[in-house]
């Protein structure tokens, strides 16, 4: 076993260690706890295959991983903040992703007062609903058919206040006293409207090296093509001072 190897098999036992026992500290409900079991489950799947990749690499026997595509479009993206912002964050998010609650609870509301509110970025997201997760899709679904009607981020808070509460029959009701159109975002739902959309966003997310959900990428974006030219990525739910110095230091190189 090479040197290189080693390391990557501490690191991942380490992953697998610290993320469900950090995490299991703030269950509160079976649900949740079982929400975040399958998420670790879903780790373990990862890491096992990422280990698998490394060690055919080094031992020659297979090609080396494709590279990721260094731009987002972002042209049906809901955003938010300056339009004139030198700097871009992108979240890649699942609605019923426990650690991107976690981040919607711990990290988000800094982010928006520090650097959203005050126009120093613009703040975008993209879709990326788990197959672990059985309700993400059609909550992805959801907050589509609410920015139909200019909602999106008002759903998107919703829909994270509460992850318990995203099985199809709360969906419906969700929107309730907040779009305009009730009948128009149920029949939204129902025909599955945004489906194909939500399906590009995933293969863009992950094309781009979006291993997991939170997944976050930063860049500048053109505000005539709306294309994201990707400069910086943080994957997981990281705490809030690794992105104030990563925007921080987007922002003193941005042009």
């Amino acid at each position: 076993m090479t040197i290189l190897s080693r390391a990557l098999r501490y690191a991942i036992a380490a992953a697998l260690i610290v993320a469900p026992a950090s995490s299991a500290l703030r269950a509160q409900t079976k649900a949740e706890y079982d929400a975040l079991k399958r998420e670790v489950e879903a780790l373990r799947q990862r890491q096992d295959a990422l280990q698998k990749q490394v060690d055919a690499l080094l031992a020659g026997g297979a090609a080396a991983p494709a590279a990721t595509i260094d731009t987002l479009k972002l042209e049906h993206a809901p955003l938010r903040g300056s339009a004139t912002a030198k700097v871009t964050l992108v979240e890649v998010s699942d609605f019923q992703c426990p650690f991107c609650g976690r981040y919607f609870n711990q990290t988000m509301p800094q982010i928006q007062n520090e650097y959203v509110d005050t126009g120093k970025i613009s703040y975008a997201f993209v879709h990326m609903p788990l197959s672990i997760h059985p309700n993400a899709f059609d909550a992805a679904q959801a907050a589509a058919c609410a920015a139909d009607q200019g909602k999106f981020w008002e759903m998107h808070d919703r829909l994270f206040a509460n992850q318990a509460l995203l099985a199809p029959n709360y969906l419906a009701e969700k929107a309730r006293g907040l779009v305009a159109n009730q009948e128009t975002y149920k029949s939204c739902l129902e025909m599955s409207r945004h489906s194909a959309e939500i399906r590009s966003d995933m293969a863009m997310a992950s094309a781009a090296g979006a291993t997991a959900t939170p997944a976050f990428f930063i860049g500048s974006l053109d505000p005539k093509t709306k294309t994201l030219k990707i400069s910086r990525k943080i994957i997981g739910a990281k705490a809030y001072a690794v992105f104030q110095g990563v925007l921080d230091d987007a922002l003193k190189t941005a042009k």
